[in-house]
């Protein structure tokens, strides 16, 4: 294992020095949560404090959600769909010409191409882009499971040409997925980040050890000793630690 793929996680706009720490981050916590999800490949650790106010009073001070927070949040949330869907092959739709409604050309594919899978087709959307001349040209990034017959669905995009890309791994999917969220950061009240198919990535277990020690040796604990894809990532925030594994035993 190594710790050489920061970038990994992509969650670069998390600041230290200008963020501050939220209530489950604040004091000394001698109580530390280890959560794994064997469906996904990640396992972390993060300091918990237990006790404290309720609910109501916790509200009050909870820190404004923020923009770079809820870009990381939805980050996760399409990593991890991708992953546990394999979605392993990434198509990029570009314009010839600027489109009248690009949400109906995405739809109209994603029709089209399921034609070509014999199960139910899983997929992620991202958008990126707009129609303004200082912006990225529009563009489709669509995420879809390996098949033999990309070549045949990227023929289904009619308005312009398409890049198809092959992610082998688990890692690769994730790097994929962190490339095409890059602008996730943004102001509140614009389109969702993302669209994906309707899938719920089963919930991570938790259990909760008396200090930091004990959660790092019942962390590692976790990995299976077969496990091939492995890397260490540490993002910074409040001395979490988080392990990546591929989910497939094919993987090497």
């Amino acid at each position: 294992m190594n710790n050489d793929h920061e970038p990994l996680d992509n969650d670069t706009f998390y600041n230290t020095s200008e963020t501050s720490e939220t209530f489950l981050e604040q004091g000394d916590n001698s109580y530390y949560a280890v959560y794994d999800n064997p469906h996904t490949g990640v396992a972390s650790l993060g300091p918990l404090k237990t006790g404290g106010p309720n609910r109501n009073p916790r509200r009050e001070i909870r820190l404004n959600s923020t923009a770079e927070s809820s870009a990381r949040a939805s980050r996760q949330r399409l990593r991890d769909h991708a992953v546990y869907r394999q979605l392993g092959a990434c198509l990029v739709l570009t314009y010839a010409e600027l489109p009248m409604d690009a949400k109906k050309d995405a739809d109209r594919f994603l029709k089209k191409a399921q034609k070509y899978y014999p199960y139910r087709m899983h997929y992620a959307v991202v958008t990126e882009g707009g129609c303004n001349e200082n912006e990225t040209r529009i563009h489709h990034n669509v995420f879809l499971p390996a098949s033999p017959n990309l070549f045949a669905i990227a023929n289904c995009w009619i308005h312009g040409g398409v890049f198809v890309g092959i992610n082998t791994t688990d890692e690769d999917i994730r790097r994929a997925v962190n490339y095409v969220s890059k602008e996730f950061v943004r102001s509140s009240g614009l389109n969702s980040r993302f669209k994906k198919s309707r899938s719920k990535t089963p919930k991570p277990t938790k259990e909760v050890f008396e200090n930091r020690q004990n959660a790092e040796a019942a962390l590692m604990a976790r990995i299976p000793k077969d496990a091939t894809g492995v890397s260490i990532y540490e993002p910074g925030c409040a001395g979490r630690r988080i392990i990546y594994r591929n989910v497939n035993p094919h993987q090497k």
